[in-house]
């Protein structure tokens, strides 16, 4: 038993050592680390006053603080690896006691089991087994034990709030840290230093010091309080953001529409686009409230963006290309075009390509470089549209009966228009046939329903009238000699 006494009141010594100075630094270390400092005489200043602090000092002042800063913290880093140490010890002690305590339990009843295999030895006439000195060292073991895992309860508790009052330290160390690299100081080590001791550490190898850890973090306030404060501002900042972002689309969206007058197609991707910029600004802005620093973000951006142009030359041909498609605007929204082979209604643009809506309902995807090189055919550009349209009747047939018949339905109906005057003519006397053409006007959304409904009402008049319409033929003749 001396073994596991020994190894326990080492632990409580180191214990002791660890305990000592968990709520604040050492007065000799605050006092070496802010002997030409002057912000670092406050610990835990709050970090708005620490940033008015620092700001006019210059490059050298701001060294000096920043090396307070960093000595509070290692000195605090110290103070935690002594106290994890001690829970270390704690547990080694622990474990070594209870180690003891299973021996001599084995031993006993060795000795027990050889008592009763000794037939010439008497039973004992009473039992004196409860005031044995072994039982006594057991008990006190077992007291000791229950002792030291109170203690280990104690220290667990302190590396939490040591760890919170770190990351406290940390936070303002960045403070000075920022205006000292704004003014040209070099904060390379420092900050790797402060990313190498930061976060929470748990020693797997104890559950119930990692489970302790673990909910102490999670119930601190510079650990899982922050985090989640922090986590609610990143929400709520894209929440707003996007009901902001939408806001001024629409409010864009007006404006064009009433004062300039642009394209629908402009019009929706200069809103879209502001839109997008107001959102990534929110997004920057709620990374930030994660403690997320964009600044390496935003570097690598700018430093790939060489390389992504180069790689990316047939979209920038697109972009090229959608900006003139936008400036002249041989289309809009809901338009029907022939453009880069397709022939559809035009449903939305972007600046890399526009999608097109065919009428048998496909979804088609043109690069703007496609429709931007060749023409362009707007089908629906104007209000009204001729509807073009020629009938072949047979040789043997009276064309002009033919003429006045068409004339006659081309004037009944009701979605031609007077204005132009539908011309009806015999232009051609083709091989097979002669060929009347029919140019009526009419608006340019009815121009399919007059088309089918002309040709429909003719084809009927020209079989009751006994006008036929002929098959290409040929007449062959044959001489003889």
């Amino acid at each position: 038993m001396i073994t596991a006494r020994t190894i326990l009141l080492g632990g409580l010594v180191l214990i002791g050592l660890s305990c000592n100075g968990f709520s604040q630094v050492s007065d000799d270390a605050k006092n070496a680390f802010s002997a030409a400092a002057v912000t670092a005489d406050d610990p835990f200043i709050p970090t708005d006053q620490l940033a008015i602090l620092v700001k006019p000092m210059t490059k050298d002042e701001l060294r000096t603080e920043a090396q307070a800063w960093f000595g509070l913290l290692r000195e605090k880093g110290d103070q935690i690896a002594r106290a994890r140490l001690g829970v270390k010890a704690v547990n080694e002690a622990v474990n070594e006691a209870v180690s003891e305590v299973e021996a001599a339990a084995e031993q006993a009843a060795a000795e027990n089991e050889a008592t009763v295999d000794d037939s010439t030895v008497e039973p004992p006439a009473a039992d004196t087994t409860a005031a044995s000195p072994g039982n006594q060292a057991d008990v006190a073991v077992e007291a000791e034990v229950a002792k030291q895992v109170e203690k280990k309860e104690i220290l667990l508790e302190s590396v939490n709030e040591l760890q919170d009052e770190r990351t406290a330290l940390s936070d303002r160390l960045e403070v000075v840290l920022t205006s000292l690299e704004k003014k040209g100081g070099d904060v390379e080590e420092y900050r790797m230093y402060v990313a190498a001791v930061s976060g929470i550490e748990l020693d797997t190898s104890d559950a119930q010091a990692a489970w302790r850890g673990f909910i102490g973090w999670l119930t601190s306030k510079e650990g899982g309080q922050r985090w989640g404060w922090n986590l609610a501002k990143f929400v709520t900042i894209l929440l707003v953001t996007s009901i902001i972002a939408k806001f001024v689309a629409k409010m864009i969206n007006w404006l064009l529409d009433r004062k300039v007058r642009l394209s629908r197609l402009a019009e929706r991707l200069i809103a879209n686009s502001i839109k997008n910029v107001v959102f990534v600004i929110g997004l920057a802005v709620a990374l930030t409230a994660l403690e997320i620093d964009i600044t390496p973000i935003v570097a690598a951006i700018g430093a790939t963006g060489l390389v992504v142009g180069l790689a990316l030359q047939g979209t920038l041909s697109n972009f090229a290309s959608g900006l003139m498609i936008l400036v002249n605007r041989p289309f809009d929204v809901g338009n029907v075009v022939c453009a880069g082979g397709i022939t559809g209604t035009v449903d939305k643009m972007n600046l890399v390509s526009t999608t097109f809506r065919t009428f048998d309902n496909q979804t088609i995807h043109v690069p703007n470089n496609e429709i931007w090189n060749k023409v362009i055919t707007n089908i629906t550009a104007n209000e009204n549209r001729r509807v073009d349209m020629e009938f072949g009747i047979s040789y043997e047939n009276d064309f002009e009966q033919a003429e006045k018949i068409i004339l006659q339905v081309v004037n009944e109906h009701d979605l031609v228009l007077n204005d132009p005057e539908p011309v009806v003519v015999t232009h051609e006397l083709a091989d097979s046939s002669v060929k009347i053409v029919c140019r009526p006007w009419a608006k340019t959304s009815d121009w399919w329903k007059v088309k089918t409904d002309v040709t429909r009402a003719v084809k009927r008049q020209f079989d009751s009238a006994g006008i036929s319409i002929p098959y290409p033929q040929t007449d062959v003749h044959v001489h003889q000699k």
